[in-house]
């Protein structure tokens, strides 16, 4: 999983910083990856140094507003990394929207409109497996303060073995 989560979260942590850098020199952001595991029926976050297929793991940026004034208009957008699956619902604070390709995002679970044979549409749900991309947006962040958000992902069986092929 090393191999996996190298790149995912260098990819993340670009997109965290890219969007603190354009709304503040003062916002700093941290990427986090832990694994998820059940312990006597409690959550417990552990090293995501290493994983298997089907383990979770969880995303966390966090982001820390150490200016004298408020920021607005705060993004923030993490990638569902190439090999995993976003679990649905894990997303935190609720009110994420998602994307498939990067550039659209809509309110979860999105949607798709499908043309049937007899000419007429109908919209279906887009299958979370093709989901590649949460986004928060955060608001205004005050002075001195932060916001957290975060995301589960499965990490997928043909992902990991692919990733294992990988040489460092």
């Amino acid at each position: 999983m090393k191999a996996l989560l190298k790149p995912c979260l260098l990819v993340a942590g670009l997109v965290i910083a890219q969007l603190a850098a354009a709304q503040s020199s003062a916002v700093s952001s941290t990427l986090q990856a832990r694994r998820v595991e059940n312990v006597n029926g409690k959550v417990v976050l552990t090293s995501a140094d290493v994983g298997k297929p089907g383990d979770l793991v969880e995303y966390s940026g966090t982001y820390r507003n150490g200016g004298s004034k408020p920021v607005d208009k705060l993004v923030a957008t993490i990638p569902v990394p190439p090999g995993t699956t976003y679990v649905s619902g894990s997303a935190e604070p609720g009110k994420a929207t998602a994307s498939v390709d990067g550039v659209r995002y809509a309110p979860m679970p999105l949607k798709r409109t499908v043309r049937q044979a007899d000419g007429t549409s109908r919209e279906e749900p887009v299958p979370v497996t093709e989901y590649r991309f949460i986004r928060w947006d955060i608001g205004s962040l005050g002075a001195g303060s932060e916001s957290v958000v975060k995301l589960w992902v499965r990490i997928d069986a043909a992902a990991t073995a692919s990733a294992a092929n990988v040489k460092p």
